[in-house]
């Protein structure tokens, strides 16, 4: 029982984390941190867009400075209510429910920390 406890007790410390990285993540792209972003994201890191087209790590950084060059002073976001963690062993898997689009961040944790590899964007049919 005291293992069950432990293991629970783990898990909503490594969502915490995984919630912690997503709203630094949000951060540091409307402030143009990429020492963050850089220290978040894999070197491998690839995200699809909802239009299908690839963006790699350094895409990433330097839409986030020019994000930020372009809106000074723009509001960060937590992850939103709507969005959801779930934690398998070392992977950890976001998902993001919009009114336009779906995303799924998949993050591995890596020397303690966790580490995003993967994003995905789909749009989603126009109800009717």
């Amino acid at each position: 029982m005291l293992t069950l406890a432990l293991a629970f007790a783990a898990a909503i410390t490594d969502i915490d984390a995984v919630r912690a990285a997503e709203d630094g993540w949000s951060a540091a792209y409307v402030t143009g941190d990429t020492g963050f972003l850089d220290r978040l994201l894999a070197d491998d890191y690839v995200s699809v867009g909802a239009t299908g087209t690839d963006h790699d790590k350094a895409a990433i950084l330097a839409s986030a400075r020019a994000y930020a060059a372009s809106h000074p002073g723009a509001a960060k976001t937590l992850l939103p209510s709507s969005s959801t963690i779930a934690i398998a062993g070392d992977i950890a898997i976001v998902r993001h429910h919009g009114a336009k689009e779906v995303s799924v961040d998949i993050f591995q944790k890596r020397a303690g920390r966790w580490t995003a590899l993967y994003s995905q964007h789909t749009p989603l049919a126009a109800a009717g």
